[in-house]
């Protein structure tokens, strides 16, 4: 009877460890590359490795091989199994734990499917444990400095595979960051004018300020063109059209009569304007304006920026209760 119930363990014990962790695991780097884009990582992955001027597509690149490279170990090689799982979900854990403090409405884990990350936290924690305890009574799983050749040699291919599979695949939303450190222009991978937008776009909003705004890079996407007063405050409010909280800032500080001339920039999704969840427009006397889609717009809504004479003067992803930004 004890040999029994033992023996079920050890075969729950292998389906956790050897078919739903690698199984989680895939489902994410299948949607990272059906989705095709940068903006499949989490926000907090994008806010670091941009603030290091990493380029975004090649760590998207890097992030599917190395789960893929991490199923073929798990499938292929059982005496690894448990620490190429615990290795996989000890990464996830503080990159979404990371997204949760920062207030990320997503994990960036399954691209456009939209999950929260405490919920893709618990999901891997408790698979984490689940391997953690695993092994103890299953024997295939126990670690052997000893691996037979064919696994080894069976995951090596897989390795090489995986790596062809993930940078060799078409990532066209993977491309050139659109600003660097000293916020200049940079075209897409392929553009020839410097009017087509990025593949993706990271704002360095500190490199703005004492810039006049035609200088920005950002301004040059912008359509129409924001006309610029020589003389006097001006406001540019980056915002989305499914976005609460910069329905809030406008509803609050902009509806009626404004203080200073403003223009309301839309920011689209990768594949455009949503068209749902749509919020009306309080600001019936801003001038409106729209960013193109086909580019991953990396902002949190809202981002106010200050003109003065021409010049910025602040620019940042406000607070729409005190904006920062706005002129007292």
């Amino acid at each position: 009877m004890t040999r029994t119930i033992t023996s079920r363990r050890a075969f729950w014990e292998i389906v956790v460890t050897r078919g739903v962790v690698p199984a989680w695991i895939l489902t994410g780097a299948l949607f990272k590359l059906i989705e095709n884009s940068p903006a499949s990582l989490p926000a907090v992955v994008v806010k670091w490795l941009g603030g290091l001027g990493i380029n975004l597509g090649f760590a998207l690149h890097a992030a599917v091989a190395a789960e893929l490279m991490a199923v073929g170990i798990i499938w292929l090689v059982p005496r690894l199994a448990r620490l190429a799982a615990l290795a996989m979900l000890g990464l996830f854990m503080p990159v979404l734990i990371g997204d949760v403090v920062t207030g990320a409405a997503s994990c960036g884990c399954f691209g456009s499917v939209r999950v929260h990350p405490l919920i893709t936290l618990l999901v891997d924690g408790t698979l984490f444990v689940a391997v953690l305890v695993a092994g103890r009574r299953a024997e295939s799983l126990r670690w052997s400095s000893q691996l037979p050749s064919r696994q080894v040699v069976a995951a090596l291919v897989w390795t090489i595979a995986a790596f062809i599979v993930a940078f060799g695949y078409p990532f066209h939303g993977a491309a050139v960051p659109a600003s660097g450190a000293k916020g200049t222009p940079a075209a897409a991978q392929g553009s020839t004018s410097r009017n087509a937008p990025p593949s993706y776009y990271l704002p360095h909003y500190a490199s703005w300020v004492g810039r006049p705004w035609d200088q920005v890079d950002l301004a040059t996407w912008i359509r129409p063109r924001i006309q610029v007063k020589k003389t006097g405050v001006q406001y540019i409010i980056l915002y989305r059209k499914d976005c609460e909280h910069c329905h809030h800032l406008l509803q609050r500080y902009f509806s009626g009569a404004l203080s200073a001339p403003t223009t309301v920039v839309a920011i689209p999704d990768k594949k455009g304007f949503p068209t749902q969840g749509v919020l009306p427009m309080p600001c019936t006397e801003c001038s409106r304006a729209e960013l193109p889609s086909g580019c991953d717009w990396f902002f949190s809504t809202p981002v106010m920026i200050r003109l003065r004479n021409g010049i910025v003067e602040c620019a940042a992803e406000v607070d729409p209760d005190a904006p920062a930004c706005l002129e007292r």
